[in-house]
C-alpha cells in the first residue's frame, strides 16, 4: 500500500519553497518521520493548525516510491496543546523535549514507549504548576537516557562493582557512564564530585511515574547540582550543541519579569 497511518506528535516544521512545508512527526508505529505538506503555508490551508507543534495528530501519509519525502495525506488533531502554546515558558521546555527526541534518535525507529513518554510528558507539561516543570522536564530526560540506553549506572561503581550504599564520596564519570567508588575514582580525573542525597534523587526521577517524580520536594542547591549533572551528561550523547535551554532561560527571566512589575 502507499499510505500509511499513525498517531504523532509534531515535533519541528521548516518552510519549502512559498507555499509548502516539511514536518517532522515522532509516531507510534514509525518513530521519526519528516513529511512534505502542500499548501500549508497558505492562509487557509486545512492542515496550518494541526502541524504545529506540539500538537498530537492522527496521520494518513503517502509514501514515496522514489525515496523522496512521503506526503502528508490526512491530519486530524487529537490533542492541540492550547495551553503549551499560549506560554512562552511551557512551549520553550516541549521544544527542548522535542529537540531531544530529534538528536537521539533515528528516522524510521519505532519505540511506542518513547512515544507515550513524550506524549505523558506534553500532557503534564500542560497542567502543572511552573515550580514543578524542572523535575519533571528531569524526569523526562533520564527515562529517555534510559529507553535508549545510555542512562548512567547508579547502583554501583561501573568500574569494580562496589555497591552504591558501600561508597562514601560518590564520583560521577560521564565518559565511562556511571558512578565510581573511592578506589576507582583515579580511572577518571575529570569525574564530578556528587553526594549520594542527588543519586537518590535521581533513581527517584528515573524509577518514579512522571506524576510522582515531578512533585518531588528539592532544594535549590540540589535542583542545580541535578542540572549540572544532566546538562553534561546529555551534552556527551548528543550531536552537535542545543538550541532550547537557552530560549528557556530566556523566557524563564521574562516571566519572572513580569511577576515582579
Amino acid at each position: 500500500m502507499n499510505f500509511y497511518k499513525t498517531e504523532a506528535i509534531v515535533l519541528r516544521d521548516y518552510d519549502l519553497g512559498e507555499q509548502d512545508k516539511i514536518v517532522l512527526f515522532y509516531s507510534r508505529k514509525y518513530g521519526k518521520i519528516k513529511t512534505v505538506v502542500k499548501g500549508a503555508r497558505r492562509i487557509k490551508s486545512r492542515f496550518s493548525s494541526a502541524i504545529q507543534p506540539p500538537s498530537y495528530d492522527t496521520l494518513v501519509v503517502y509514501k514515496s516510491q522514489r525515496g523522496d519525502l512521503d506526503t502528508l495525506s490526512e491530519c486530524k488533531i487529537k490533542h492541540p496543546f492550547l495551553k503549551i502554546r499560549k506560554s512562552l515558558v511551557r512551549f520553550a521546555y516541549s521544544s527542548y523535549l522535542a529537540e531531544l527526541i530529534i538528536k537521539l534518535t533515528e528516522e524510521g525507529e519505532p519505540c511506542a514507549v518513547l512515544f507515550y513518554l513524550l506524549l505523558k510528558s506534553l500532557f503534564l507539561l500542560e497542567r502543572i504548576s511552573e515550580p514543578h516543570l524542572h523535575l519533571l522536564i528531569h524526569s523526562f530526560e533520564l527515562k529517555l537516557l534510559d529507553i535508549l540506553g545510555y542512562r548512567p549506572s547508579l547502583e554501583k561503581c561501573v568500574n569494580c562493582g562496589k555497591k552504591m550504599e558501600l561508597i562514601k564520596s560518590p564520583h560521577l564519570s560521564i565518559r565511562l557512564g556511571g558512578i565510581l567508588c573511592e578506589a576507582c575514582q583515579k580511572e577518571d580525573k575529570k569525574g564530578l564530585v556528587v553526594s549520594k542525597k542527588l543519586i537518590k534523587l535521581m533513581e527517584h526521577l528515573l524509577y518514579l511515574r512522571l506524576e510522582r517524580a515531578c512533585q518531588l520536594k528539592v532544594n535549590e542547591d540540589m535542583e542545580g547540582q541535578l542540572e549540572m549533572v544532566l546538562e553534561s551528561h546529555l551534552s556527551h550523547h548528543l550531536r552537535g550543541e542545543m538550541a532550547t535551554p537557552l530560549f528557556i532561560r530566556n523566557f524563564e527571566r521574562l516571566e519572572l519579569g513580569k511577576k515582579t512589575l
